[in-house]
């Protein structure tokens, strides 16, 4: 589903469009998954398995477009892609299409501006508008930032998994599942 372009302001002035990534994104969009992965072991891939061609991500970004029940928007500043969330169908089965995932991420030099702020704002309002009930994500228990943004926007704890990502160092972290009703 195409989100129109939004103007907003953020904290430092600075113009964001926010909008859905398209086509012509492609290479930024793998630019992107690359350095935020690379930014902070949060990510659930290091930047070396991201491997996707341009054309795969070209694909993926029209379905995203073409599709009446996933959204993404991408928070541009300056013509770069400095962040980005999603919402996907979780299964499109009658017991489970009230439900929807979340995914966001944000360039490291873009933080702590509102992007990420805004960005959840619009995904609720667009999980909304599709008719989900309920939106969950999952998150690594020691991101203490992410969690707190997430129970600001109406985000609870409903659970976690131990041990769910094991780190290249041998460490391991618990995943926080979080979710909100609509």
């Amino acid at each position: 589903m195409e989100f129109r372009e939004k103007k907003i302001k953020l904290k430092d002035g600075t113009t964001c469009i926010l909008r859905s990534p398209n086509e012509n994104d492609a290479e930024k969009m793998i630019e992107y998954l690359r350095m935020t992965s690379e930014e902070t072991h949060f990510m659930v891939r290091y930047a070396e398995e991201i491997n996707i061609t341009i054309d795969k991500e070209i694909e993926i970004l029209q379905d995203s477009l073409n599709s009446s029940r996933n959204v993404m928007i991408g928070a541009f500043v300056n013509n770069e892609l400095a962040g980005n969330a999603s919402i996907s169908c979780l299964r499109n089965y009658i017991k489970l299409k009230h439900r929807v995932a979340f995914g966001i991420a944000i360039k490291k030099e873009y933080w702590n501006k509102g992007i990420g702020n805004a960005l959840i704002k619009e995904i609720i309002g667009q999980a909304k508008q599709i008719g989900y009930e309920q939106i969950e994500l999952g998150v690594f228990l020691d991101n203490e930032k992410a969690i707190a943004l997430y129970k600001k926007h109406g985000f609870e704890v409903w659970g976690s998994t131990k041990n769910a990502f094991k780190l290249k160092d041998g460490t391991y972290r618990d995943e926080v599942v979080m979710g909100r009703m609509i």
